[in-house]
Parts: C-alpha cells; sequence; structure tokens
C-alpha cells in the first residue's frame, strides 16, 4: 500500500463500514499523527473507472496511434489524433440559449468531449478508436483494455472482491468473460 495514499472501494453498507473502520481511519490516525495533513475525497466508482478508461485512452491508445501511426505518410502528435477521433466519432451537438437582455434565441454548436461521457460509452468510445486505428492505420494496440474498465464485466470483478478489505482478489481474465 502507497505510503501517501489509501484507495478502498466501497460496494455495500456493511462493507463500507468494516473497511473504513478497520483500515482507513488507523490509515488517516497514522498520517495525522506524523504530522501529514491530509483531504478526504468520496465519489462514485463510476468516476473511478471513468479516470482509468481515459488514461488508458490517453496513455495507451492514443500514444500507440502517435507513435506508430500514420496518415499520407506523416506522422502526428498525439493531441492532433485526439482531436481528430473525438471530432469523428462524438459529433457536436447544437445548443439552444436565450439572451436574458433581448429574448432572443440563438443557436450555437458545443464540443462533446469524452469528459461528457459514461463509463459505457467512453468504453465504446475506445473499442472504436482501436478499430479504426487498426483498419486503416494498421497500428494493432499492444495492450488490451483491463477488464475492470468494460462495464459489463463489473459484476463478474465484484464477486471477487473482499468484503472486508475492499481488494481485488483474482482478476477476471480475457478467458473467463
Amino acid at each position: 500500500m502507497s505510503d501517501i495514499l489509501h484507495r478502498v472501494e466501497l460496494h455495500n453498507a456493511e462493507q463500507g463500514r468494516e473497511v473504513l473502520i478497520k483500515h482507513a481511519l488507523p490509515w488517516v490516525g497514522e498520517q495525522l499523527r506524523q504530522g501529514r495533513a491530509l483531504v478526504a475525497e468520496f465519489r462514485l466508482l463510476d468516476d473511478a473507472i471513468t479516470e482509468a478508461q481515459r488514461g488508458y485512452l490517453h496513455g495507451v491508445v492514443l500514444t500507440e496511434i502517435a507513435l506508430y501511426g500514420r496518415a499520407n505518410g506523416e506522422q502526428y502528435p498525439m493531441k492532433v489524433w485526439k482531436e481528430y477521433f473525438r471530432e469523428r466519432l462524438l459529433p457536436d451537438r447544437r445548443l439552444t440559449s436565450v439572451n436574458p437582455f433581448t429574448g432572443k434565441k440563438s443557436r450555437r454548436r458545443v464540443r462533446v468531449s469524452t469528459e461528457d461521457l459514461g463509463v459505457r460509452r467512453l468504453a465504446k468510445y475506445i473499442d472504436e478508436v482501436i478499430a479504426i486505428a487498426a483498419d486503416e492505420l494498421g497500428v494493432v494496440v499492444s495492450e488490451p483494455m483491463p477488464p475492470n474498465l468494460r462495464p459489463q464485466r463489473r459484476q463478474k470483478l465484484a464477486a471477487n472482491i473482499d468484503q472486508d478489505t475492499g481488494e481485488i482478489l483474482e482478476p477476471v481474465t480475457e478467458q473467463e468473460s
């Protein structure tokens, strides 16, 4: 366990209480005794998964496309590919607003971002990017998406979580899905 981070997953009230009392609070107490100021943050588990998905998208998928992909014989940086796929797969939407002073309605295009996507849609988006990279650029992403980042596999994964500690006992493999 990291000396500067203590991360636990809470899945139900009983398990949450147990993990906080037995594991999180003692860790917090020790850090405070050592004079370290702390911040506590609780968020929905899906938020953590989408962060991990975005990390995989940027750190693996788009990075490999930038390293090995060539369009018209040229290599482009990751930011170019990121914007290309966002524009291709996440079309802009139109937003209607009213000017409070004039009462006039106006419409404008709003950029859709991967930040706007939930867990399922982001997993699908990543799969679409990987498929386009393979089909059109010949880039095969070397590191597959971890199973816990796919929402349909989360139920299988939850069965392998220690109810006392929140730790994953054995990861779900591709063969088990």
